[in-house]
């Protein structure tokens, strides 16, 4: 390779590149590595470097064990060392790949090769085997039992608090099912939950089932888990367990010495209810508020499924019927029923299996309560937090979040999303001719028209007075087919806007500027996104309005 080029390829290398003699000089450095070393100019580097070992290496001998492997080997690969940025003495970590140069006699002329910051990286390493450390110390020395078992349950991963809570050491656990140390009676329960804590539904609050220990008893654990899977340091669901045995055992020897009815009164109810062994109801009795009024027909003989009108299959119905088989108690499921009048109902329902003298199951009995009003206050809630009061479009709010989660999908599918934003040109002089109310009533048609323009999955959003945005995705597979597709959508709103508009006495016409960008790197914030978009569209304004522009750096 000629001089000239060797030297463009030194000097444009991205990382580090160094030539060093034997004794520690610094012979030459490309601008790469005189930025990593907090300098300016090759010269200023060169002429501040006396000794490598004392004044780069945090530990000094780390010079002398690279020479001698450049000694034995010729060369060096991924020898990692802290070191400091030579200016500002701050401590980082490089990795460093080397040869050594000789002359035709074989004598050693320089030491060359490159220098890497890998700091980021080998403090990552550093954190990961310290938060092992403190996991270890953390499940190792406590009373808890902590497990990590993979989606169909097996185990791998057990604590030493195994011998303490079930007589049994994780040897013996280790590869097996977690299921297969869990009560018959409870196993329906326990998979319903583990589904739901694969599924990232389960309320994080503690499950109780029942535990087959050494000595041949039960013990009850009460377990919390998490959905770990994702975490390639953990890779599994971590599941933490405690002894409840004794608070269980005398919870339930309280509950069967009180009387049914005393039981049921500490409950606050509209009604209180029966099922028998199969789940049919066979008992009803209303309270003021009666559960009657939204029923079609009566619900002697009939399930609770049957009655609610759900599917078999509804996932949240067939984790309850998996609770109900597991004959366990149960707090506040909530089901939807539609009133003969077509009206929508909430109901929370309570429920505790009953036995007879011999153990035998006999069936549920429970209360039952209208949270209508509440369920009602938190949708308004959450309409009011999320939605533009005028339009009923998402707001800026819930549309910086649709935002987030395109980026994330786009990432994840490798198709990309466009965003639009729009501006009423001279809305202002509507509003100011003909008042707020005209000016209200044309930016609810506008709502109207752009939803009509795309895709029910699309999200069209008014951030504030006449500026819409609109969010498409999965455009296309490339920056490119996004471009095209999301022009042909934009051509489509702006014939559809320029239409006139009738607003009781007055008929409008007007258009819109419409500025655009590709969704193209997940690693801008939406945030960043909105700027372009709003760039784009003065961009439309200044060429004139009534027309879209793509958002382009520069």
């Amino acid at each position: 390779m000629a001089d000239n080029d060797f030297s463009t390829l030194f000097n444009l290398l991205p990382i580090g590149a160094y030539r060093s003699s034997p004794d520690g000089r610094q012979l030459r450095a490309n601008p790469a590595l005189v930025r990593l070393d907090g300098y300016d100019t090759e010269a200023e580097l060169l002429a501040a470097t006396r000794d490598l070992s004392r004044e780069w290496y945090v530990d000094p001998t780390r010079r002398e064990q690279f020479k001698a492997l450049l000694d034995r080997y010729g060369q060096v690969r991924d020898f990692v060392s802290e070191v400091y940025r030579h200016k500002t003495r701050e401590r980082i970590w490089v990795r460093v790949h080397a040869h050594v140069v000789r002359d035709a006699t074989g004598a050693v002329l320089y030491y060359e090769g490159t220098v890497e910051d890998v700091t980021k990286q080998r403090r990552a390493q550093l954190e990961t085997q310290a938060n092992e450390r403190r996991f270890r110390a953390l499940t190792e020395k406590a009373p808890l039992l902590t497990v990590i078992c993979g989606p169909d349950g097996e185990l791998s991963y057990v604590s030493p608090a195994s011998r303490l809570v079930l007589g049994l050491g994780d040897e013996a656990m280790v590869g097996r099912s977690i299921f297969e140390w869990i009560h018959p009676e409870d196993v329906a329960h326990a998979r319903a939950e583990h589904a739901r804590v694969l599924a990232f539904a389960n309320s994080g609050q503690e499950s109780i089932h029942r535990f087959a220990h050494a000595d041949g008893d039960w013990r009850y654990l009460a377990a919390v888990a998490s959905n770990c899977l994702a975490d390639e340091a953990v890779h599994g669901v971590v599941v933490h367990f405690r002894d409840v045995t004794e608070a269980q055992i005398a919870k339930q020897k309280s509950i069967e010495s009180e009387a049914r009815f005393r039981s049921l009164t500490e409950l606050s109810s509209d009604w209180y209810w029966e099922l028998d062994d199969q789940f049919r109801i066979v008992r009803m009795e209303t309270g003021e508020r009666s559960f009657n009024s939204v029923l079609k027909a009566s619900p002697i003989g009939k399930t609770r499924q049957e009655v609610a009108g759900v599917p078999a299959d509804d996932p949240v119905w067939a984790a309850h019927q998996a609770v109900l088989e597991s004959h366990q108690p149960f707090h506040d499921f909530e089901t939807q029923r539609i009133a003969p009048d077509g009206s929508v109902y909430w109901h929370a329902v309570s429920g505790t299996p009953m036995f007879d003298s011999q153990g035998g199951f006999r069936g549920y009995c429970g209360v039952g309560r209208d949270v209508t009003d509440r369920m009602r206050a938190q949708e308004a809630i959450r309409q009011l937090a999320f939605h533009d009061v005028l339009t009923g479009l998402p707001n800026r709010r819930l549309l910086m979040d649709r935002i987030q989660q395109a980026l994330v999908a786009s990432a994840r599918s490798q198709q990309t999303g466009v965003l639009l934003f729009l501006d009423l040109d001279n809305f202002k002089t509507l509003n100011d001719a003909f008042g707020h109310d005209v000016g209200d009533a044309l930016l609810q048609q506008v709502a109207a028209r752009l939803r009509a323009c795309v895709r029910a999955t699309d999200t069209v959003a008014r951030l504030g007075g006449d500026e819409f945005v609109v969010l498409l995705e999965d455009e296309g597979d490339t920056p490119q087919a996004a471009t095209v597709q999301a022009g042909r959508i934009g051509l489509k709103i702006l014939q559809s806007l320029r239409e006139p508009y009738d607003i009781g006495p007055c008929r409008h016409q007007c258009s819109i500027s419409v500025g655009a960008v590709v969704l193209d790197d997940p690693s801008h914030s939406p945030h960043d996104y909105l700027r372009r978009a709003d760039l784009a569209m003065y961009q439309a304004k200044a060429s004139g309005r009534n027309t879209l522009c793509f958002y382009t750096e520069g």
